[in-house]
């Protein structure tokens, strides 16, 4: 149902994986393609009484009562992609770290901006051929990584303060735009169980989405709740060097 309130998270939450850098840091350091995408919840899944959450020999936890079906979009095969977690798995994108770049190369916290404006983005109203993006675009356009450029000679450092801090963007999970082709109420069987319990959330709408899949040199399409996409996503260039932007570090090798 669309923007119901349950336990824990709702229909077309924005979460990521517990284990997401940008919760602790402004960059990614090391490989970025172990970063977990931003993914979106398409449904809540509450088991019966009967689920095992506990070990029965030592008492520890083994898992929950309540799952969440996610979706992200994975960039390298052009398609939405489903998973399932238990709440303590995840965590809500309001609490990564976004850095931005500004147009004269300063680096600034533009976490609450981001976050301000994907809260404001409400329900999407439905128009034919109408552009669309996925909610998690902006969040995944503007990770950086950060790596250091260190001068050496026969093994050891030159010039301590020659040392460069490289920051370059991590556009993996981006998504492109999308073409509205469809609309239609969402299956409402099978939500409760038989003694009238909630079994099941769902989005009450869904919206057929039409895109270019370079994979398959052909155009896709899918229907998704419609809590998941925006038409009031705007992104802004953050500066002239989209690549790659570098930045001196102090006296120090150490990654910032």
């Amino acid at each position: 149902m669309s923007n119901q309130t349950y336990k824990n998270y709702n229909v077309g939450d924005l979460v990521v994986f517990k284990t997401h850098p940008l919760l602790n840091s402004f960059r990614i350091k090391g490989d970025s393609k172990y970063v977990p995408p931003v993914m979106i919840i398409k449904e809540v899944h509450y088991e019966n009484n009967k689920k095992k959450t506990h070990d029965e020999v030592t008492g520890n936890k083994i898992s929950e009562k309540t799952k969440y079906i996610c979706v992200y979009f994975d960039d390298n095969r052009s398609e939405f992609v489903e998973s399932t977690h238990y709440y303590s798995e995840l965590k809500k994108f309001d609490e990564l770290k976004i850095e931005r770049i500004s147009s004269d190369g300063k680096l600034y916290d533009s976490s609450q901006t981001i976050i301000e404006e994907i809260n404001s983005y409400g329900l999407l109203s439905y128009e034919f051929a109408k552009i669309v993006r996925f909610k998690t675009k902006k969040l995944e356009i503007y990770k950086k990584r950060s790596s250091k450029k260190i001068p050496l000679k026969k093994g050891e450092v030159v010039d301590e303060k020659k040392i460069k801090t490289i920051i370059q963007y991590v556009v993996n999970y981006t998504s492109p735009d999308f073409i509205l082709t469809g609309y239609k109420k969402n299956d409402s069987t099978n939500l409760f169980y038989h003694n009238g319990k909630k079994k099941r959330v769902v989005s009450d709408t869904l919206i057929k989405v039409k895109w270019f899949n370079p994979i398959k040199n052909k155009y896709s399409e899918q229907f998704l709740p419609i809590e998941f996409f925006t038409d009031k996503m705007k992104l802004e260039k953050e500066s002239e060097n989209s690549n790659e932007q570098t930045t001196k570090a102090e006296t120090t090798n150490e990654e910032e």
